[in-house]
């Protein structure tokens, strides 16, 4: 699995987005950024490669969730999600998921160095013991700072078996939690358990949280958790909130699905992992994973103002391998994490797997 940079212009709802791509999966799988100006793609972050200092990475890195740089702290942050070919116990693994790390750079796109945790393999969050909720496997989904703190929202599966076609699985069993730092994201500190349970009217699972915090001239408004559910035959985007800066959420109820009236539609299968941010005019904006019957990922793009509505007349924003995609994106072009721009615009992380 590879991370790229590229630099690449394109106009989408009237802005210009700069785009910045992180991937995992395996050592075909790929990060990158796309600039205003240039078309190529070129790595940024990537599985570790060394076998005789073994890292949790060494299979895979994915889900890049990105800290702008403060006036305290001068470094942009990566945290990101990886493997090393299995999960905790030794169970076979079917996603990037595993343990997170961090990775920093001067400028968010080039030289990323990673920091080495003092959890095993040298992450900075791992799953947990067996018989708790998070035991198989662990994600970072989002880390926002509060206060002198840093809170990351984070999924985990147990070994819970659940039937899946003929047979069963473990670690799809997937629960939200909450872990804290006081240290820059160098050590964490989980909450004694989950913050946002499944809901079985949902799917399987509850996972991928992304967290909208108030902006500063409204602070009275709750926060808002976004996160994605599957049934067993469609991905849907669902929400809480928290008036309590997020010790606890309340369900709020489905949020946008995919087109499943056309199944052409790139998200006629529904939509998993997305990010939101406040956008124009106290308005929402989303980028959305969407998969279509065929399996593949691209990305969309939706608005909220009173309602969401999609963008780009419901059609991709970005296709796997295609325009000025890499062929490294020919599966799989997910996980999105938006950063905005101080001139309006907005700068585009995700994955991509060849």
């Amino acid at each position: 699995m590879k991370v790229f940079l590229w630099p690449v212009s394109t106009v989408l709802i009237s802005m210009m987005l700069t785009l910045l791509l992180l991937f995992s999966a395996s050592s075909s799988d790929a990060l990158a950024h796309t600039t205003t100006k240039k078309t190529t793609t070129n790595p940024i972050i990537s599985a570790s490669t060394d076998e005789t200092n073994k890292r949790f990475d060494f299979g895979c890195v994915a889900n890049p969730v990105i800290l702008p740089p403060t006036d305290k702290y001068p470094k942009w942050q990566c945290y990101y999600y990886g493997n090393s070919g299995s999960w905790n116990c030794g169970q076979p693994c079917f996603l990037p998921t595993g343990s997170s790390g961090l990775a920093e750079s001067d400028d968010g796109i080039t030289n990323w160095i990673k920091i080495d945790g003092i959890e095993e393999e040298k992450a900075i969050l791992t799953p947990g013991k067996v018989g708790e909720w998070d035991s198989i496997h662990t994600g970072v989904a989002d880390v926002i700072r509060v206060n002198d703190e840093l809170h990351m929202y984070y999924f985990g599966g147990s070994e819970e078996e659940i039937k899946m076609g003929p047979g069963s699985i473990a670690g799809f069993r997937m629960r939200i939690g909450r872990a804290k730092s006081t240290d820059n994201g160098r050590t964490w500190v989980k909450d004694d358990t989950y913050v946002l349970d499944y809901d079985e009217n949902e799917g399987f699972f509850a996972s991928w949280p992304r967290i909208i915090v108030p902006q500063e001239n409204n602070k009275e408004e709750p926060w808002k958790m976004f996160y994605h559910a599957f049934n067993g035959k469609k991905w849907k985007v669902y929400s809480a909130t928290s008036s309590d800066m997020g010790d606890t959420w309340q369900r709020t109820g489905l949020v946008i699905t995919g087109n499943e009236d056309d199944e052409d539609a790139f998200d006629y299968q529904g939509i998993g992992t997305r990010d939101i941010i406040h956008w124009k005019d106290g308005s929402l904006l989303m980028i959305y994973e969407g998969v279509n019957k065929a399996g593949t990922h691209s990305l969309g793009a939706a608005c909220y103002s009173n309602k969401w509505e999609k963008l780009n007349n419901g059609k991709p924003i970005l296709e796997p391998g295609k325009g000025i995609l890499g062929k490294w994106t020919t599966q799989v072009i997910g996980t999105p994490y938006i950063v905005p721009l101080d001139d309006g615009g907005i700068r585009l992380y995700h994955c991509g797997k060849e």
